[in-house]
């Protein structure tokens, strides 16, 4: 979704679904009744997400195999259900319920069929596969399947896409890329599998490997071997796990925090801070290799981010 906020009221079933194939992807969506439906819709992008709230009528929602082409782009949906009442889904031959309080997450890559009870009162999450990274695989894996978010991540995830939910024509600028992070974190966060010291697979231990370097961003002494000792592996092996990727562990940190610097430079709130202070606060303290890896990955200095406040292209 490009652009700014849509706001419908009192929608049509048609105009539903107008907005949630635009939102989203093509999508089919029908309901008992259709004369008498009626939603109200709300949605924004985030960040690089596509941010949606639909209270209304019930309705079902379905993602056909006939609708889903090449060209279109690979997203995983993750919806909050609010409503009391259940919502059935069904993809790739899993069937669960979704009571009010629930996550569900949706691969629109893949058919599935989505029926939301009358009242409904949904939000939802449209984020592709891309900008989740390795991350992806292990969000996918929940896909029609039901989760609580009564404790922990799952629970400030909730209650942070609530407050998101009323306040999406709120978000501009650097304040709407800085609310974009904060919700991939906490969706990394919410949907990792396993228990702490619990690993079931590779691909698990490099998906919290990866949230704990992001929570610890800005420690200067973050390396590949504090990393590796906090997980209770060896550099080797933390080497190895990243081997599968085309960055290394190292080249994907220096990575995330370039971009948060960038994304500062180009943030007017900062612009009483020196550039050295604004590299510090991501973990960055070496002034020359911050200059030489801005112009290679941006082509540009600082000061040229910060007098030309260039978008960076999507």
């Amino acid at each position: 979704m490009n652009g700014g906020a849509l706001h419908i009221h009192h929608a049509g079933i048609g105009e539903l679904q107008t907005a949630a194939s635009t939102i989203l992807a093509p999508l089919a969506v029908t309901a008992p009744g259709a004369d008498a439906f009626r939603a109200d819709i709300d949605a924004a992008a985030v960040g690089r997400a596509a941010v949606a709230r639909i209270r209304g009528s019930g309705h079902l929602v379905a993602r056909t195999s006939r609708a889903i082409t090449s060209s279109d782009p690979e997203l995983l949906k993750v919806t909050l259900h609010r409503s009391p009442s259940p919502a059935a889904v069904d993809q790739g031959g899993r069937q669960s319920r979704a009571h009010g309080g629930d996550f569900v997450v949706l691969d629109m890559t893949r058919p599935y069929r989505l029926a939301v009870a009358d009242g409904c009162d949904v939000m939802a999450v449209g984020i592709s596969r891309t900008e989740l990274g390795r991350h992806a695989d292990t969000v996918a894996r929940h896909a029609a399947l039901r989760l609580p978010a009564e404790t922990g991540a799952q629970a400030v995830l909730s209650a942070f896409l609530q407050g998101l939910g009323s306040h999406l024509d709120e978000l501009a600028g650097p304040a709407q890329a800085h609310v974009g992070d904060a919700l991939v974190s906490l969706l990394l966060a919410a949907f990792t599998d396993g228990t702490p010291g619990r690993m079931d697979t590779e691909t698990d231990l490099v998906d919290r490997i990866r949230v704990y370097a992001l929570a610890n961003i800005a420690d200067p002494s973050l390396c590949v071997d504090s990393v590796a000792a906090a997980h209770g592996i060896s550099a080797r092996q933390l080497h190895r796990l990243f081997s599968r990727d085309e960055v290394s562990f190292a080249a994907w940190l220096r990575r995330e925090r370039l971009e948060r610097v960038r994304r500062d430079l180009l943030d007017p709130a900062h612009d009483g801070r020196t550039t050295a202070a604004v590299a510090a606060r991501w973990g960055m303290h070496d002034p020359r290799h911050l200059a030489r890896a801005l112009r290679t990955h941006y082509g540009q200095t600082a000061r040229d981010l910060r007098q030309g406040r260039v978008t960076r292209p999507d």
